[in-house]
C-alpha cells in the first residue's frame, strides 16, 4: 500500500505565502499572510522554512540549513577557495556570462561550499549560483540554488531552491531503493526597490504569522500562487487531507515534538509531563525522583498551572511545589506568575539571571548537577514580567521565605545563621540590543541577536515585614557575547559580577560557583577546579574566556569521530572586607585572584544529535593546591541538539 501511495504522491506537501519589507541596513519584516500544509492547522513550519537558506549570497557568511557557511565571494576568500573559470558566454550589447566553480583549497578546515556562480558582466552582478556544504555527514545532503533577475536596474534575488536528501530513510518503490528527499521552492514577486517605508513600520518582530495564516480558503491560495499545482501535490493534498479529515493528529504530534524540544514535556491531552522533573541528579543530593504535571494551550492559551513533588533518598527530602501563570499580553511577554514550594536550595546562589535552558543543555548543567543544595526554602512569590522599549524586559518578584540552612559559613560560631525569615523585593532587568522575534499565536520566540546580552539585578531584604528578620541589598550582573569567526570558529565571554551589602549574612553573600568532580561533567561559565562552598565573598567579579574551533582544525570522514577543541579560561576576584581581621571565619574569600584554563576536545562520539568528549582543567596561582594533582579537574562533555 505504501509502494502504491509513493507512485502517486508525496509524503507532506507545504506553501507560505508572506509579503517582506527591509530597510538598510538590517531592518526587516516578514508579514506570513498564509500557510498551508497537508493535514494539519497549526503554522508550526514557518521558521523552518525561513532558516533553510540566506535569501542573498552576497553576505559574509551563508548560512544553509541552520549552519553558517563561508561564503566564496566574501572578503578574503581567494586565500582559501580554488576559482576556476569554466566557460564564458557573450550575451549580447557587449555583455557576457562567466560560469566559475568553486571550492575550499585542498588541506582546509572551515566550513566551505562547493558550486558554481553564474556572474553577468552588466553590473558584475551573480545571475545564479548553485552551491553545497563542501562535507556533509548528518542526517541528510543539503544543496541549494539562487537564481537573481534585474529589477528597476538593481539585480535581485528571484528563484530560491533548497535541496535535502536523506540517505538514511529509504522506501522500496517497484524493486527500487530510493532515499526520502525534501524539495523547497521559494518565489520572490512584486519586488519595489527603494518604497518608501518609515521606521514605524518596523520593530522587535521580524517575522509575524497572521492569527488567519492556517486558515486561507482557495480563493487566496489561488491569487498567491506563482507555480500551477503539479498533479502529484494535488494528490498529496487530497490524500493527507482524507486520512486526517475530522482529527487533528498531525497538529497534535508537531505539539509534541515542539514541547519536547523546547519544554522537556511529552502532552497527554490538556495535560504536560515534565520529563526532567521524573530522574534528577545533583552531586549534593545525588539521585532523586518524582513528579512534574503542567496544563498546556490545549486547556488554556493564557492560563497555565503546574504541580511537582520530587523525593531525594540520600538526604531524605522532600521538594514540591505548584503555581499558577497567567499570560496577560503574549506579544510583549507580559506575564504574571504566582508560585509556592517547599525544596532544597543553593547557599549563596548567584544564578537566576539568564534564562534556563533545557535540562540537557551544558549551560544547564552547573544549576542541575553541581549546585550544592543546603537550604530549605519554604516560600511563596509573585513575579511580573514584561517586555518594553523595544529591547528591554523587566521583572519584578516579591518573595517570602523561611529558610533552614543545613551548612552554616559565618565569621564568628555565634554569628551562624540557622534559621531566617525574609521578605524580599527583586527588580531585574534585561537587555538585549536589536534582538529579533517570531510572533504567533503562542507569543515571541527569540530569533536571537549579534550583540551581547546584559543582565542587571537588584534585590532588597525588607525587615519587620510579616515577620521577616535582616535587611540587606544585593546587586547582580551578567554580560554574555559570541564572537564568531569564518576560519577560527565560536568565542564566547561570560562576565559576572556581584556585591551585597554588609549586614548580609554570609550565607545570603554570594557562594563562588565552583563544579569540581575529579571526573566531572564540564559546564561552561562555572570554575571547573574550585571546590564547593570553598569562596565566599560579598564583592566579586569572574570573566570566562572560551573558544570552540567547531572542527576547523580537524576534518575527519568518519560520522562518528568529530573532534571539535575547546580552549578556556577563567578567572575569578572577589573578597569581603568586614571577614579580613576574623580569624575564626569557616570560610576563604579569593582577594588574590583565582585562575583556571584546560581544553575540551569534544566530538570523540559524535551522532546526528549528540556529541560526547572529554577534556583537563588546571588550577594555578596564588590558590592552587600544594600538591599537583589536586589541581587538576578531568571533565567529560555532552552536548545535545534537537
Amino acid at each position: 500500500m505504501f509502494d502504491e501511495m509513493l507512485k502517486t504522491s508525496d509524503l507532506m506537501v507545504m506553501e507560505t505565502a508572506s509579503e517582506v519589507l527591509f530597510k538598510a541596513p538590517d531592518r526587516k519584516l516578514q508579514n506570513v499572510l498564509g500557510t498551508k500544509i497537508a493535514g494539519m492547522r497549526n503554522p508550526t513550519f514557518v521558521y523552518l522554512v525561513n532558516s533553510m537558506q540566506s535569501i542573498s549570497f552576497y553576505d559574509e557568511r551563508v548560512n544553509i540549513t541552520g549552519t553558517d557557511y563561508v561564503n566564496p565571494i566574501s572578503e578574503g576568500s581567494k586565500r582559501h577557495y580554488f576559482f576556476n573559470l569554466e566557460q564564458v558566454s557573450p550575451i549580447g550589447q557587449g555583455d557576457s556570462i562567466y560560469v566559475i566553480s568553486f571550492r575550499p583549497m585542498r588541506g582546509s578546515t572551515f566550513n566551505g561550499l562547493r558550486g558554481t556562480l553564474t556572474v553577468n558582466s552588466d553590473g558584475w552582478a551573480l545571475q545564479s549560483v548553485k552551491a553545497a556544504p563542501n562535507e556533509q555527514n548528518g542526517m541528510f545532503i543539503a544543496s541549494i540554488q539562487q537564481l537573481y533577475q534585474k529589477v528597476d536596474g538593481q539585480w535581485f534575488p528571484k528563484q530560491l531552491n533548497t535541496n535535502l536528501k536523506f540517505p538514511g530513510i529509504m522506501a522500496d518503490v517497484d524493486g527500487n531503493a530510493l532515499s526520502m528527499v525534501a524539495i523547497g521552492k521559494s518565489y520572490l514577486t512584486d519586488i519595489e526597490i527603494n518604497p518608501d517605508l518609515g521606521k514605524q513600520r518596523f520593530s522587535d518582530i521580524e517575522i509575524n504569522v497572521n492569527p488567519d495564516a492556517g486558515f486561507r480558503d482557495e480563493t487566496f491560495w489561488n491569487d498567491h500562487r506563482i507555480d500551477s499545482l503539479t498533479e502529484r501535490i494535488r494528490a498529496t493534498y487530497h490524500l493527507i487531507d482524507s486520512v486526517t479529515e475530522g482529527t487533528d493528529i498531525l497538529d497534535r504530534m508537531m505539539g509534541v515534538t515542539n514541547q519536547l524540544m523546547t519544554e522537556s514535556a511529552l502532552p497527554f491531552g490538556m495535560i504536560n509531563l515534565e520529563l526532567d522533573r521524573v530522574v534528577r541528579y545533583s552531586v549534593s543530593r545525588g539521585w532523586g525522583f518524582g513528579l512534574g504535571l503542567s496544563t498546556n494551550n490545549r486547556m488554556s492559551r493564557r492560563i497555565r498551572l503546574n504541580a511537582y513533588f520530587s523525593y531525594w533518598p540520600k538526604p531524605g527530602f522532600f521538594d514540591y511545589g505548584g503555581g499558577l501563570s497567567c499570560r496577560i499580553l503574549p506579544q510583549r511577554q507580559m506575564q504574571l506568575d504566582l508560585r509556592v514550594g517547599n525544596r532544597s536550595e543553593a547557599l549563596g546562589e548567584f544564578g537566576g539571571l539568564a534564562d534556563r535552558m533545557m535540562t540537557f543543555s551544558e549551560n544547564q548543567y552547573k544549576y542541575t548537577f553541581y549546585e550544592n543544595m543546603y537550604v530549605r526554602n519554604n516560600f511563596a512569590e509573585a513575579e511580573f514580567s514584561s517586555r518594553f522599549a523595544r529591547h528591554f524586559k523587566g521583572f519584578v518578584r516579591f518573595n517570602i521565605s523561611d529558610k533552614k540552612y543545613l551548612r552554616q559559613f559565618s565569621l564568628f560560631p555565634s554569628d551562624s545563621l540557622t534559621h531566617a525569615r525574609l521578605s524580599t523585593v527583586e527588580l531585574k532587568l534585561r537587555f538585549a540590543y536589536k534582538e529579533k522575534f517570531l510572533s504567533t499565536l503562542d507569543g515571541l520566540q527569540s530569533l536571537g541577536t549579534p550583540y551581547p546580552i546584559v543582565w542587571l539585578s537588584y534585590q532588597h531584604a525588607f525587615p519587620n515585614i510579616l515577620g521577616s528578620q535582616l535587611e540587606y541589598d544585593r546587586f547582580k550582573f551578567e554580560a554574555t557575547k559570541n564572537f564568531y569567526t569564518s576560519y577560527m570558529g565560536v568565542g564566547k565571554m561570560v562576565l559576572q559580577a556581584g556585591y551585597a551589602s554588609a549586614t548580609c549574612p554570609v550565607v545570603e553573600t554570594f557562594d563562588i560557583l565552583g563544579t569540581y568532580d575529579r571526573f566531572g561533567l564540564y559546564s561552561p561559565a562555572s570554575f571547573a577546579t574550585m571546590r564547593f562552598d570553598e569562596f565566599f565573598c560579598d564583592r566579586f567579579a569572574a570573566l570566562y574566556l572560551s573558544h570552540n574551533f567547531s572542527g576547523m582544525l580537524w576534518k575527519t570522514q568518519s560520522p562518528w569521530f568529530k573532534p571539535e577543541l575547546t580552549l578556556a579560561t577563567h578567572l575569578g576576584w572577589g573578597d569581603m572586607k568586614r571577614a579580613e581581621a576574623c580569624h575564626e571565619k569557616n570560610f576563604k574569600t579569593m582577594e588574590k585572584g583565582f585562575f583556571e584554563s584546560g581544553f575540551m576536545v569534544n566530538g570523540l562520539l559524535a551522532t546526528p544529535y549528540t556529541k560526547i568528549g572529554a577534556g583537563v582543567f588546571y588550577r594555578y596561582g596564588p590558590y592552587a593546591f600544594d600538591r599537583v594533582w589536586d589541581n587538576f579537574a578531568f571533565k567529560w562533555c555532552a552536548t545535545f541538539s534537537f
